[in-house]
C-alpha cells in the first residue's frame, strides 16, 4: 500500500513539473507583430534595379543614419514574420508585372518608378510626339499660373480633366497621393490624347506615362511638354489629361493639379 501511494505521489509531482514547463514555454514564445508594422518595415527596403525596371528587397540597405553605428535595419528586418515576408515578395512580384506590361503596351511612351524617396523617369517608345520629365527643381521654382482643371485618379474608373487651351507649351504636373494608397503600392496611367496626330491613323501612337511605386511620392513634380500639332490657329494648345487607376482597384489613388 505505501509502494502505491509512493508512486502516486510521484506521478502527481511529475505532472506537476511538466505543467510549469509548458506554461514556461508558452510565457517565453517570441511576440509576433502585427502585419502592418512588418510591412512598414518592408517598404524602408525597396529599391529600384533602373537596369531591369524592378522594384526588390534590398536587405543591405541602410535606411537610416543610426543603422550605420547599431545595425538597427537588420534587427527590425529579422523580426518580420516569414508570412508576411512571403506576402510583401508577392506584392512586389505583381507590381513588377503591372510594369513589364506597361513596357510591352505600344500605347504607354513614358514609365515612372518610386520608391523610398527615389523617383526614376524611363523613355520606353521612340516614336514618342510628346515630353515628359522629373521636374529637377520641384518645389523650389513655385507656378507663375495654377490652371482650373484637376484630375482625381480612382481606381477601376476612367476619369479626364475635360479640354481647355492655354498658351504655353509646357505645363507643370503635381501629383498627391492619397494617404491610405501610401501603405501598399499603387500603379495608374496618364494619358493625354493630344499628345499625338489628330487624326491619328495610327492606333498604337503612344501617348500616355504609367505611374507604380510603393509609399510616398516625394519628387511629385513633372512637366509636360505638348505635341507641335496640339496647337492651333490661334496660338493656344488643346490640352487634356485622362486618368486610368489600376491598383488599388477602388477608391481615390490620387490627385493631379496643373499649372505653369
Amino acid at each position: 500500500m505505501k509502494k502505491i501511494l509512493n508512486l502516486a505521489l510521484l506521478l502527481m509531482a511529475c505532472f506537476v513539473i511538466a505543467s510549469c514547463s509548458d506554461d514556461e514555454e508558452v510565457t517565453q514564445a517570441p511576440a509576433v507583430r502585427d502585419t502592418q508594422t512588418d510591412m512598414q518595415v518592408l517598404s524602408r527596403f525597396i529599391d529600384i534595379n533602373e537596369s531591369t525596371n524592378e522594384y526588390y528587397i534590398n536587405d543591405q540597405k541602410k535606411t537610416r543614419a543610426s543603422s550605420y553605428i547599431y545595425d538597427t535595419d537588420q534587427q527590425e528586418l529579422q523580426k518580420v514574420s516569414p508570412v508576411n515576408y512571403e506576402k510583401f515578395k508577392k506584392d512586389l512580384a505583381e507590381l513588377n508585372n503591372r510594369v513589364a506590361k506597361s513596357i510591352a503596351d505600344p500605347k504607354v511612351a513614358y514609365i515612372v518608378l518610386s520608391a523610398n524617396g527615389k523617383t526614376v523617369v524611363k523613355k520606353v517608345k521612340e516614336n514618342v510626339n510628346f515630353g515628359f520629365e522629373l521636374s529637377q527643381n520641384n518645389a523650389s521654382v513655385a507656378s507663375t499660373r495654377a490652371l482650373p482643371s484637376v484630375l482625381n485618379i480612382q481606381g477601376g474608373r476612367q476619369t479626364t480633366t475635360g479640354q481647355f487651351r492655354d498658351a504655353s507649351r509646357t505645363i507643370r504636373m503635381t501629383i498627391s497621393l492619397d494617404p491610405f494608397v501610401q501603405s501598399s503600392y499603387y500603379y495608374f496611367d496618364v494619358l493625354s490624347p493630344d499628345a499625338k496626330p489628330n487624326p491619328d491613323p495610327d492606333y498604337s501612337t503612344p501617348e500616355s506615362v504609367a505611374f507604380s511605386g510603393t509609399g510616398p511620392l516625394m519628387n511629385n513634380y513633372f512637366t509636360w511638354t505638348a505635341y507641335w500639332d496640339a496647337q492651333g490657329t490661334d496660338g493656344l494648345f488643346r490640352w487634356e489629361f485622362k486618368g486610368r487607376g489600376n491598383t488599388p482597384s477602388y477608391g481615390q489613388i490620387a490627385s493631379c493639379s496643373f499649372s505653369y
